[in-house]
């Protein structure tokens, strides 16, 4: 795996949200392996339990999950973040289906970066790397 672009984020949390098990354990596998530091949540509300007891410095979300949808995650992410006066946390959105409905409600609500799955890995890195150096 070429991890060049993330050798300058050794020590980064990052949050990653989905419901399907399988999917956590691997974005756990490979962004461990990268040198980050995962917490994979597997809903919103898991997250956000989370969200409270530490920083993260991104968001990884699905979009279709039962309970919160990843937009939800994203606004309910947003408000805590404003109401404990903390910075953003940049957003990117994970999904499987090619939906342009769902990617016109992330544009609209600011979301700047839909990747699908499955994704290449080295793109997925650039893609962090990038999100994490603003």
């Amino acid at each position: 795996m070429n991890t060049e672009h993330v050798v300058h984020h050794r020590k980064k949390r990052i949050l990653a949200v989905d419901d399907d098990g399988l999917v956590r354990r691997s974005l756990e596998i490979l962004l461990r392996d990268a040198g980050f530091e995962p917490t994979v949540a597997s809903g919103g509300q898991e997250a956000l339990g989370f969200l409270t007891q530490r920083h993260f410095d991104l968001l990884i979300t699905d979009i279709r999950m039962p309970g919160m949808d990843g937009l939800q995650v994203i606004r309910a992410v947003r408000d805590y973040c404003q109401e404990m006066k903390k910075d953003p946390i940049p957003e990117i959105v994970l999904t499987a289906y090619n939906d342009e409905a769902v990617r016109q409600s992330a544009v609209r609500l600011g979301v700047k970066e839909f990747l699908l799955k499955p994704f290449k890995i080295d793109e997925f890195l650039k893609v962090l790397a990038h999100n994490l150096s603003q």
